[in-house]
């Protein structure tokens, strides 16, 4: 048997990937008694990510993320089949064209897309600024 432990396999990362996982298992581990192994949570967060696959290509998601530009989110509406513009407006609240709200499910889906949570936060320090 080789220097791999049995039933698993080794894959080079890029570094940057690595940094950025233990930062987070550093984070959401924190305070526990017990240490994770850096290559079990790489592991856990890959499966979570085939499953979200796997489900994505048997059924089709309801609402679903078209577009991410710095001023603005797309957010694809398959029920209602539209596009959904999300604007910011007022301090980083970001706005629906087709609701006309700023509570509606497309906002409401952005605000849990990791990458929008980005954005926002850049708008409200711009916000703050001026």
């Amino acid at each position: 048997m080789s220097d791999e432990k049995r039933g698993w396999k080794s894959v080079e990362l890029p570094e940057e990937i690595v940094v950025e996982a233990e930062e987070l298992m550093r984070v959401k581990h924190e305070g526990r008694l017990t240490k994770v192994p850096l290559g079990l949570f790489i592991s856990d967060l890959m499966r979570d990510s085939i499953e979200r696959e796997q489900v994505g290509e048997k059924y089709q998601s309801l609402l679903e993320v078209y577009a991410i530009e710095p001023d603005c989110v797309y957010v694809r509406d398959n029920k209602r089949d539209v596009i959904a513009e999300l604007r910011f407006k007022d301090e980083a609240d970001l706005y629906c064209n087709i609701d006309a709200a700023k509570n509606c499910v497309h906002v409401g889906f952005a605000w849990s897309i990791p990458k929008v949570n980005l954005l926002i936060a850049k708008q409200k320090s711009r916000a703050q600024k001026e």
